[in-house]
């Protein structure tokens, strides 16, 4: 009997570790295959995206691969760069209380606060006003199950069309046996803003109290334009592929658009081969021949580090802005092992006191700006967006309100020695999984 017992539990054990494995394989891989950025083959023009919405929209069931959308350069007829919530917020919350047809968001980040309780009846009076609300989160940035439970409670009574991104378990909202685990492992990154198909809001901050108080230091950008119909299937498709239910006529989600004279480009990040915010990322680094400034929170890819180190190499100035103290400890410690090797390539590594969470990228007359930070998480991993600005006017105005006052409130980073020095060589063994 014994024995018998003692079996049972190594199986249970034994499977429980198969199980682990699994898991864990799920979690941690990734199949990314470069391409070129912007896409050999044209991408979807702001036209075309909306044919493409309306085929993706019609499918039973939208698979990943479906939303595997490639957009070709557009452009935006205004750009406006906002820095810290302070300065973002307010613009935020004027366009949607103006919203007359439609609001549609993607969030990391919603979480309840001070910040949320000034969304959230914002929100509820526009359904009640007869505009639709679609709002997509990831269950466990924004702590949707607690503390934030009530919250989402306050939404959904208040007619709000609330779906979840489910990273770390199958999914819980869906109406079949999720067997194919498609959200497990890639958390939902994106921060967008999409109102009456003709305004899009692209940023690195969530609806959280942090980024109002001082504790973060982030950005957004505002645009208008053709651009925003691409922003808009983005966020649409994303929407009926976590569960939500799509509108039947799309006509009122993508309105015509004058040509704007700001070169605007939008690329994301899908889980699996796809991500164009990667390829774009890899690109303004690889072709950057005069400037490079870049701020980033989380830094740990290998191969993005030697990017940024041979752009310097060949003569290229490289500022690289990153946190002094960081709230992913183990992410800092791994980039620490960089920092002497960036310095003596030419990279000058600055360290913002406050933590700088932006993610930015300025190569010469181009800009990137979004969600996507320099790990192996947002690179390969997460539903990421940013748009890229190929524009002089739009990379002065990042350098002017963004990069110059941050470099002034930077030091120098001070590579790390003794203890620190071999803490952060391990935690490096570990950059894959950082």
């Amino acid at each position: 009997m014994g024995s018998r017992l003692v079996r049972i539990f190594a199986g249970a054990v034994g499977l429980l570790a198969l199980v682990t494995l699994i898991a864990a394989y799920r979690i941690l891989q990734f199949d990314y295959q470069p391409a070129d950025f912007p896409p050999a083959d044209g991408g979807l023009s702001p036209a075309q995206a909306q044919v493409e919405t309306a085929r993706i929209l019609s499918r039973q069931p939208i698979t990943r691969e479906d939303l595997d959308l490639k957009f070709a350069p557009s452009t935006s007829t205004s750009m406006e760069l906002f820095v810290d919530g302070a300065a973002f917020y307010p613009g935020m919350l004027q366009d949607l209380a103006a919203a007359k047809s439609s609001i549609n968001i993607d969030q990391y980040g919603f979480t309840s606060g001070e910040v949320a309780d000034s969304f959230v009846p914002v929100l509820i009076d526009r359904v009640h006003n007869g505009v639709p609300v679609r709002l997509v989160v990831d269950r466990v940035g924004s702590r949707v199950d607690t503390p934030s439970g009530a919250l989402y409670e306050r939404l959904k009574q208040g007619g709000v069309s609330v779906v979840f991104n489910d990273p770390l378990v199958p999914d819980l909202d869906s109406p079949r046996l999720d067997l194919d685990f498609d959200q497990v492992g890639h958390f939902y990154h994106r921060k967008v803003f999409v109102i009456d198909g003709r305004v899009g809001w692209v940023g690195g901050a969530g609806i959280e109290d942090y980024f109002l108080d001082g504790s973060f230091h982030d950005m957004f950008v505002r645009i208008e334009g053709p651009a925003v119909a691409q922003l808009q299937a983005l966020v649409m498709t994303s929407f009926a592929f976590h569960g939500g239910q799509p509108p039947v006529d799309l006509e009122a989600f993508f309105p015509t658009s004058p040509d704007g004279n700001i070169p605007t480009t939008v690329v994301h990040g899908v889980p699996g081969t796809h991500r164009s915010v990667t390829d774009a990322i890899h690109n303004l680094i690889d072709h950057a021949q005069n400037r490079l400034d870049i701020i980033d929170p989380y830094v740990s890819d290998t191969d993005t580090l030697d990017r940024i180190a041979a752009a310097a190499r060949r003569g290229v100035q490289v500022r690289f802005i990153v946190p002094l103290d960081s709230n992913a400890p183990t992410v800092q410690w791994a980039f620490t092992s960089h920092i002497e090797d960036l310095q003596a390539a030419g990279v000058q590594v600055l360290q913002h006191a406050v933590l700088p969470h932006a993610k930015v990228i300025l190569a010469d007359d181009r800009v990137l700006a979004g969600s996507t930070n320099l790990d192996a998480w947002a690179l390969y991993r997460n539903w990421e967006v940013s748009l890229v600005f190929d524009s002089p006017a739009a990379a002065d105005m990042f350098e002017r309100q963004l990069f110059e006052p941050d470099v002034a409130a930077s030091t120098p980073a001070v590579p790390p020695t003794g203890a620190a020095r071999l803490l952060s060589w391990v935690s490096a063994l570990f950059t894959p999984l950082l």
